[in-house]
Parts: C-alpha cells; structure tokens; sequence
C-alpha cells in the first residue's frame, strides 16, 4: 500500500509490529516476509540452540557402536574399512570390528553358493540373480545354464 509517494509500510510477520528496519528471517525458519528486531534476535537465538542440540546428539551418537550401539570409550573405538560400505562417521567395538573384517574376508576369498575357497579365477553373479559375493566357475556354469 502506497501513500502519495511514500515507502509502502511493513509489518512484522511474526508480531504484526509497523516495521522501522526489516531484517530477513534464517534461512531454516518458514517464515515469510521480513521481522523485527526483537523477532528476528528471537528467531535467530531459536535457530542456534537447535544447531547446538543436534551437534550434542552426533556427539553423542559418536559415542556408540554403529551396529550393537554399546557405549564406547576412546580407547575402544575402531573406524571401518571403506570396502565395507558402513557410511562416514561409523564407530565399531572391538567385537563388532572383527565378525564384520571375517565377515568381509569370507565374502571375497570363498563362493557364495557353495563356500569352496576361491581360486586366482574369480566370477562375479549377474544383477539378475541377486548374489551378494563372487562365485567359483562350477557354480557360475550352474547358475548361468539353469537361467
């Protein structure tokens, strides 16, 4: 609404105060339009204590075994291997550490569907077939022919 030439008046989206200067609102809050000062000092102290309290909570959550979420201490904390595809910022204990390394050692030295140890020949299974692993070439022959 203007008035004979005169800057169109403002109000606060969130009080309804006639707005003197106008500050946007955080880029994570919903609301529309611009603020007050108190309102905005208000939504910005909003947005700083949930940015505090979710860094708590990964500290926290740093804390545990990503698999059986035991409490753990400094000393106790092993990173994953990458191959193992567990995701950034994974902690295991020493338990979960090892069955998940025989796990994966498993997995790459011996055939999925008969657990024969692999040789230097390695087959890997078609997507189709949804095997998680390789396979030794007998069978892959197998597989491949019942298909």
């Amino acid at each position: 609404m203007r008035l004979f030439g005169r800057k169109k008046i403002l109000h606060c989206t969130s009080c309804g105060k006639i707005l003197k200067h106008k500050y946007k609102p955080p880029d994570d809050s919903d609301t529309d339009g611009f603020l007050c000062a108190d309102c905005h000092i208000d939504k910005t102290k909003e947005q700083v204590l949930k940015k505090q309290e979710e860094k708590k909570r990964l500290q926290e959550e740093k804390n545990k075994c990503s698999i059986c979420a035991k409490e753990l201490e400094e000393k106790d904390k092993n990173k994953p291997k990458w191959q193992w595809e567990m995701g950034t910022g994974s902690v295991l204990c020493e338990e979960c550490y090892e069955n998940k390394r025989i796990e994966f050692e498993k997995k790459l030295n011996f055939c999925s569907i008969c657990q024969k140890k692999l040789s230097f020949f390695r087959y890997n299974p078609k997507p189709k077939w949804k095997i998680g692993g390789q396979l030794c070439r007998t069978c892959w022959d197998n597989r491949n022919q019942a298909k």
